[in-house]
């Protein structure tokens, strides 16, 4: 941020960050239009979760904008309400978002504290879409296309890493491959956020890892947040008739403390 430049909140660029995001994926359509997207979306990315490995919840415009100006919010919404609860004094200057998806995960941790994020992801329209969001958002970072396995195996100048519902979709040989590496890099680096929808369905995975983690200090969490929704999520979710009275995660939190420390 320049020295002349007004100082605002994050709240205030969360707020104008909302707006621009309707702008760019919500008024372009006709109402009924985006409530279908959104529903549409909804019934592959919760209810044919099993489908994503042969078909992408992201296959159409419509799915696209619904992603984007509605559950990429609520995914900024709940990190930031895990890391109020988990971070303590951690404090990362530069943030991995590995697998990033649309950038909000990262985002959400590196707008408490100007931090930079390195985010990577598989799909170029995330990739294009986490580039729009850290600029408007006002974050200074980087992000690029590519498999973040390959990223996490390799030299990471970095001192916090993030993973936001992206570890449920890889393959189990990808899991057991990135594992022994992030919990490597909590133990001599420094802190390791991964979140997880609720559903034990989509992790089955989930005790190993907490398990993992454990002899370094790692702790895990389900969290159900109120949902204190802004205007405009309250009303996209109230046209598509969903049910949102919480903010559901499931989170593993190292801080980067060796056994024994």
């Amino acid at each position: 941020m320049k020295d002349n430049e007004p100082v605002t909140t994050r709240s205030e660029r969360f707020d104008e960050w909302l707006k621009a995001l309707h702008a760019r994926h919500v008024a372009p359509y006709r109402p009924k239009e985006f409530t279908h997207a959104l529903q549409a979306l909804s019934v592959r990315y919760v209810e044919r979760r099993k489908e994503l490995g042969s078909r992408s919840p992201l296959d159409s415009a419509g799915k696209r904008a619904a992603f984007a100006a509605f559950y990429a919010p609520l995914h900024f919404l709940t990190i930031e309400q895990v890391l109020d609860q988990v971070t303590g004094p951690a404090r990362p200057e530069r943030i991995a978002d590995l697998g990033c998806g649309t950038g909000v995960c990262g985002a959400a941790w590196a707008i408490r504290h100007d931090a930079v994020v390195a985010g990577v992801d598989d799909n170029q329209w995330a990739v294009d879409e986490a580039r729009w969001n850290l600029k408007t958002l006002g974050i200074d970072g980087r992000v690029t296309r590519g498999d973040l396995l390959a990223v996490a195996s390799g030299s990471l100048a970095v001192d916090a890493i993030v993973l936001g519902w992206s570890v449920n979709e890889l393959d189990a040989a990808s899991r057991d491959v990135l594992l022994p590496r992030l919990v490597s890099f909590a133990q001599e680096r420094g802190p390791v956020l991964i979140v997880e929808p609720l559903s034990r369905a989509v992790s089955p995975w989930w005790r190993d890892w907490v398990a993992a983690f454990a002899p370094i200090g790692g702790r895990a969490d389900e969290w159900k947040f109120p949902a204190d929704l802004p205007p405009m999520l309250k009303e996209l979710s109230h046209r598509a008739g969903f049910r949102r009275d919480v903010l559901g995660a499931r989170s593993i939190w190292a801080a980067g403390r060796p056994a024994g420390g």
